[in-house]
């Protein structure tokens, strides 16, 4: 015995009449469906989400970070001379750019920067302050240099049948 059998003894309605409901039912389900996002905008209308155009677009969801990745005070001067210094040069920075600092025991530290995980630039600071402000010059002009060149090799690279991330 059916599962439709059952209920329409149990109700003493014929299993006829349960099919003719629910054929309502369902068409009726299937009417407002279609009236309601039939008259909506198409859900594909083979527009792009991002402008391509853009020089970073493709990469950067934020851009024009100077990440901090310093420990000691010695990093954090450094630091905040180099950020400081490429803010005033860079007033519109489209690069993510961080400094990494790796501390050691004889020497005071060892300054990373690197830009898409690739090092541009690297010095080891004494513990000397002065030489921090120093170095963090010398670190922008080598940063301002490398991103220019950077931004050039990338507008005029050949990606016709590769994509950005595919390079």
């Amino acid at each position: 015995m059916s599962a439709i059998d059952n209920i329409s003894n149990q109700l003493n309605i014929s299993g006829s009449v349960i099919m003719a409901v629910l054929t309502v039912f369902l068409f009726s389900f299937s009417v407002v469906a279609s009236q309601k996002f039939d008259n909506g905008p198409a859900l594909e209308d083979n527009s792009k989400l991002e402008d391509k155009n853009q020089l970073n677009t493709d990469l950067n969801e934020v851009s024009g970070l100077i990440i901090d990745r310093t420990m000691t005070r010695l990093g954090a001067n450094f630091y905040a001379a180099f950020s400081q210094m490429v803010n005033d040069r860079h007033d519109e920075l489209k690069e993510n750019i961080t400094v990494k600092e790796r501390p050691t025991a004889l020497s005071g530290s060892i300054i990373t920067i690197f830009h898409l995980g690739k090092p541009i630039y690297k010095t080891a600071l004494s513990p000397a302050r002065k030489q921090a402000s120093e170095r963090a010059e010398q670190a922008m002009r080598v940063v301002s240099s490398y991103i220019s060149s950077w931004e050039v090799q990338r507008l005029f690279q050949d990606r016709f049948d590769l994509d950005g991330d595919e390079l």
